[in-house]
């Protein structure tokens, strides 16, 4: 598992080598946790160039790994359960 923040190069390259794995999308606040949204690693919402602003890794932490590291991570660090994307995973 591994963490992003503010380091759109890192996460980019990790979705690149990572296709068949996870994305954890979080607001930069977990307290209280809000938008906390499962993705696959292809989904195009948090792939190739951002739709909204500039950076991937801006407003929001990608934590990206597993589907049971990241719901585990939820678990233990927010005490809450992630959305699956309605695009991607749903």
């Amino acid at each position: 598992m591994v963490r992003f923040e503010d380091d759109d190069r890192g996460y980019l390259g990790w979705l690149a080598a990572h296709p068949a794995e996870f994305v954890l999308n979080i607001e930069r606040t977990l307290s209280p946790p809000t938008n906390l949204v499962l993705h696959s690693a292809s989904c195009y919402t948090i792939n190739g160039t951002p739709a909204r602003g500039k950076q991937w890794t801006g407003p929001y932490i990608k934590v990206c790994g597993t589907r049971a590291e990241l719901e585990g991570f939820v678990r233990r660090e927010a005490g809450a359960q992630a959305r699956v994307c309605r695009l991607c995973l749903g």
